[in-house]
């Protein structure tokens, strides 16, 4: 079997016949910032999955086979800003800032395998895939000026199922799926 190049991975056509050891050995083989991921400590009550990668692999495996190639790339590459934030700090791990430097990671793996196209798309999904936890207290009754704007940017549908996938990866006691559910309620609502 010939091997489809990385960079059309998740491309429709060829996301078939992968299976999950062999896409998760070919994926930390040629994306080292990936692999970086393996020991990356997370904080066992929200991440009870275990390190990083395992959450991103988890991650990726809960994406529909039909979702947009974007979405793909979004969570196989949303937490590789962690490799480089992740520290024990107020006996606590964290990983403040990890989206911006994913975002900076992100550009250039897909430059690497070749996917200038779809590079901006994906950058904005790894940059924003925690808007979760900024909205404030839940639940919302409705949605900011600021809110709306956001949820009317092109791409935020495509978000939400970034969210969806970092939400399925994780294994711990988060109000995630929670604040996901009440801000696509409020997004339908205000987009009717």
């Amino acid at each position: 079997m010939e091997k489809v190049p990385l960079g059309e991975i998740f491309s429709p056509a060829n996301r078939a016949g992968i299976s999950g050891p062999e896409l998760k050995d070919r994926l930390t083989k040629a994306i080292p910032e990936l692999a970086a991921l393996r020991g990356v400590q997370q904080p066992p009550e929200f991440h009870a999955e275990g390190d990083a990668l395992t959450h991103t692999l988890l991650a990726l495996e809960s994406v529909r086979a039909d979702a947009d190639e974007r979405v793909f790339w979004a969570v196989l590459l949303h937490d590789l800003g962690k490799a480089a934030t992740t520290e024990f700090r107020d006996g606590r791990w964290r990983s403040h800032g990890h989206e911006e430097a994913g975002t900076a990671m992100a550009l250039a793996v897909l430059a690497r395998l070749g996917r200038d196209d779809l590079a901006p798309d994906v950058a904005w999904l790894v940059r924003h895939h925690g808007f979760i936890l900024s909205w404030g207290p839940m639940p919302l009754e409705k949605l900011s000026r600021h809110q709306r704007r956001f949820c009317a940017h092109p791409l935020f549908p495509l978000l939400l199922e970034v969210a969806r996938a970092d939400v399925a990866g994780a294994r711990g006691q988060s109000d995630k799926g929670e604040r996901l559910a009440a801000i696509e309620r409020l997004w339908r609502d205000n987009s009717g």
